[in-house]
């Protein structure tokens, strides 16, 4: 809680360790160091947010696009309903995008960010079922991403414009299948189907 209130630079292990009721040696050693035991904490945080509901894989469906739209819908739900389970673990990769701390980052891309990617990716392969060059891939997949992320960083000025992000399970699953849609269109596209490039 400490270190996703104030960020790693201003957190207290004396904070933290009265708000645990232990002994401030306890980190020393337990961890070693304050730098430790920040990178376990993001250790728990990341994977926590990718195991609180199994990710869909493209092996899971006959059809890649079924995938794709499984995919969305469960990253979707990761990031609006299942950051709201570990509310601390959202403010922890705020305050790391703004202050990066060395080692932090890389936990969240190895336990979080790197499955979902390197999944969504297969996913994005098997759609457009031809080879691309891997700047072109890579441009799809973070299209993807971006569409599953852009209603949590965007959700004040969503809110505003009068459009705001779902929170119940149906109304994510609602918008999902809309992006999942979009998705697969472009992707089909890539693939030669309707038109293409």
């Amino acid at each position: 809680e400490e270190f996703a209130r104030v960020g790693f630079a201003s957190a207290s292990v004396r904070a933290i360790c009265d708000a645990a009721g232990a002994n401030v040696s306890a980190v020393k050693y337990h961890y070693g160091s304050k730098e430790s035991l920040y990178l376990a904490v993001w250790s728990v945080a990341a994977e926590q947010m990718v195991t609180s509901e199994p990710m869909p894989t493209v092996e899971d469906f006959e059809d890649p696009k079924d995938a794709l739209r499984a995919f969305v819908a469960w990253f979707m739900r990761l990031v609006l309903i299942e950051s709201k389970t570990h509310p601390w673990a959202g403010r922890l990769l705020a305050h790391e995008t703004v202050s990066p701390t060395p080692g932090a980052l890389d936990m969240f891309v190895k336990h979080c960010a790197g499955p979902v990617t390197r999944e969504i990716s297969r996913i994005v392969k098997a759609i457009v079922g031809k080879p691309m060059p891997a700047k072109t891939h890579d441009d799809l997949v973070f299209a993807v991403v971006a569409l599953c992320v852009n209603p949590k960083h965007s959700c004040e000025i969503l809110t505003k414009l009068g459009h705001p992000p779902p929170e119940s399970k149906a109304g994510i699953n609602r918008m999902a299948k809309v992006m999942a849609e979009f998705a697969i269109s472009g992707l089909s596209g890539f693939a030669g189907e309707g038109g293409g490039r």
